[in-house]
């Protein structure tokens, strides 16, 4: 009797954990440009259209000069400072994001060279950047006469020529979103 007790508890187990999982989102991998849901924090997706929005301005506006005897313009990407509602780790990694993105569409674009600090000072042939991208990323949250929350994020970039200190091309990339109260960052 007791074996067949064991057994049906088992069984009774076994059914409510189907029926439970069968609720569950189940895992899946996704590709970074693949948007499932809109999110209201600044996604992998937003750094993606906003840096490929601003390098492209750039590129289109033809501002970047190569200097005699070189093959291509050499750019130090800044840090991009992170003026956002993120704190803690979420906001090192979203300025972190933004930077590498930034570094990875201007060296893949053919026209620049990134120039890299830290590995700048073990090179045995120094080389100056002609041009620093610096940039900032800001948000504002306005609450609407309705109560939602419409959230504005700019990613403002400026690319200066360092010798001159004149600034080259400035860009900024608007990003808007608009969020029941209750789900606002």
């Amino acid at each position: 009797m007791n074996a067949m007790c064991n057994i049906l508890a088992a069984l009774s187990l076994a059914a409510l954990g189907t029926g439970v999982s069968g609720c569950m989102t189940a895992t899946r991998e996704y590709a970074p440009g693949e948007v499932r849901q809109t999110v209201t924090a600044f996604s992998e997706a937003n750094i993606q259209n906003a840096v490929r929005t601003a390098v492209s301005s750039l590129y289109a506006l033809d501002r970047i000069k190569i200097q005699a005897g070189a093959n291509r313009a050499v750019v130090v990407v800044e840090d991009v400072r992170n003026d956002t509602n993120s704190r803690g780790r979420d906001a090192g990694s979203l300025a972190e994001a933004l930077g590498q993105s930034l570094r990875e569409e201007l060296t893949n674009g053919g026209k620049v060279v990134v120039y890299n600090r830290e590995a700048g000072q073990y090179a045995t042939v120094k080389v100056t950047p002609q041009y620093a991208l610096r940039g900032r990323l800001t948000q504002r949250n306005l609450r609407q006469d309705d109560g939602d929350i419409q959230i504005e994020y700019n990613l403002n970039l400026t690319l200066t020529d360092l010798q001159t200190g004149l600034e080259f091309w400035q860009k900024r990339v608007h990003i808007g979103k608009l969020a029941d109260a209750r789900n606002a960052m």
